[in-house]
């Protein structure tokens, strides 16, 4: 379904921009961000310069709904943008994307008011988000709540008009409730700040995954949701789809979450692929005797071609999930099932394999490289190298096998057959 066009509130920018075109105008920004890369990393964070070309090109804008001055593109298309930036750089990639992403989420849960508050006169919106109840409260208030704590990791903060963070719901004395209740909150630029300590990471060192600190904030009583992020309750619509038309807003959050990941995965991947081409083509063997050139051996050409199969599987995988959750998200609407919990698992999991191939594929290069191109500080080998390996960490290694225990635990548990 699509909005239609009498309540578009907001003018959109380009209204005949389409996914092809915005996707090319990723691709052709590839040099300039592999030339930025050192310096995104120094400053934790990619330029204002280049924020303003993301801005200009539409980036922020692909899950936008067109009633707030949004391209109300579909999933894929935004996957296929964050893998082409991270294949310029893989930092960029992750700060833009997961800046961009949570848009899906105002568009979703949020009541109609909130969202126009949120976009205000021009459509301007970026949010960082942390999906973990540890870092701080909300208390209700006259009026509305305050929010307090302080949330590490949250990528895309430097650029961000807004924070969603997920916490603890107390009483007005500030006791956490018996029950356990947590809300999604959202909250203005104005109510936080970021702290300066994305630094002396092993990689991804330019995501701007910077803390943030929320200091007794206050919001109006619509800025939270009791939404819960891994069981969101779609199945009947929500605030979003109802208002914008539009199914892809009543979402799970899951199998998105883990696609953005796995993007930027995936990017690293091509990145590697496009360096090791490079290598190989420019320097020679020590053995076999007698020396030649690397590209012309056949060890290095297996690894290439392995590299680019798993790259490709990789990257049909991510791009099948996104089509699927837009089918999950549609079926609800045409008189099927809901989007379900197990489904959701289901997908994320799917996502998170088809991360692990990219990684996979990224380490096949790195192993080949050569011990100048993939260890000596500043190469791009060694950057994709730890880039890489702080993606596993982050949530192809520990992440991936806890939602698979999940997984396995209610697809035993579930009354009817919830996928094909």
């Amino acid at each position: 379904m699509k909005v239609d066009s009498r309540l578009q509130e907001l003018t959109t920018p380009e209204p005949n921009l389409t996914p092809d075109v915005l996707v090319g105008r990723a691709t052709a920004m590839r040099d300039r961000l592999r030339a930025e890369q050192q310096a995104t990393e120094e400053r934790t964070y990619y330029s204002e310069e280049t924020h303003e070309l993301f801005r200009a090109a539409g980036f922020y804008r692909v899950l936008q709904p067109k009633r707030f001055g949004g391209y109300e593109f579909d999933l894929e298309t935004f996957y296929r943008m964050v893998i082409e930036i991270a294949r310029g750089c893989p930092s960029t990639g992750w700060c833009l994307c997961l800046g961009a992403a949570h848009v899906l989420q105002l568009s979703s849960y949020y009541s109609e008011e909130t969202q126009r508050e949120a976009f205000g006169d021009h459509g301007d919106f970026i949010a960082a988000a942390r999906d973990v109840v540890t870092g701080g409260t909300v208390t209700p208030v006259d009026g509305g709540y305050a929010v307090d704590g302080t949330w590490h990791y949250c990528s895309g903060a430097p650029y961000s008009t807004h924070f969603i963070a997920h916490a603890s719901l107390t009483d007005k004395q500030g006791k956490p409730l018996e029950d356990g209740t947590e809300l999604l909150v959202l909250v203005p630029r104005s109510g936080w700040t970021m702290l300066d300590n994305w630094r002396g990471v092993l990689g991804l060192r330019g995501t701007g995954s910077h803390s943030i600190r929320v200091n007794k904030a206050l919001v109006p009583e619509g800025n939270a949701v009791s939404t819960h992020l891994y069981d969101a309750k779609t199945g009947h619509g929500t605030p979003g789809s109802k208002l914008h038309g539009n199914p892809m807003y009543a979402h799970r959050p899951l199998g998105f979450f883990h696609g953005e990941i796995a993007s930027i995965a995936n990017g690293i991947a091509w990145a590697a692929i496009d360096e090791f081409e490079r290598i190989i083509k420019g320097s020679r063997t020590v053995w076999p005797l007698p020396p030649g050139l690397r590209a012309e051996q056949t060890e290095y050409q297996r690894v290439l071609g392995l590299a680019l199969g798993m790259t490709s599987a990789s990257h049909a995988a991510i791009m099948g999930g996104a089509r699927q959750f837009m089918e999950l998200c549609r079926r609800p609407f045409e008189g099927g099932a809901p989007f379900s919990h197990v489904e959701d698992l289901v997908l994320y999991n799917h996502q998170g394999h088809a991360g692990r191939l990219a990684y996979a594929a990224t380490e096949h290069l790195v192993r080949m490289s050569g011990s100048s191109n993939a260890v000596r500080s500043g190469q791009r080998m060694e950057r994709y190298s730890r880039d890489v390996a702080t993606y596993r960490s982050h949530s192809e290694g520990a992440f991936l096998d806890i939602f698979a225990a999940e997984l396995g635990k209610v697809y035993l548990a579930r009354e009817s057959e919830p996928v094909p």
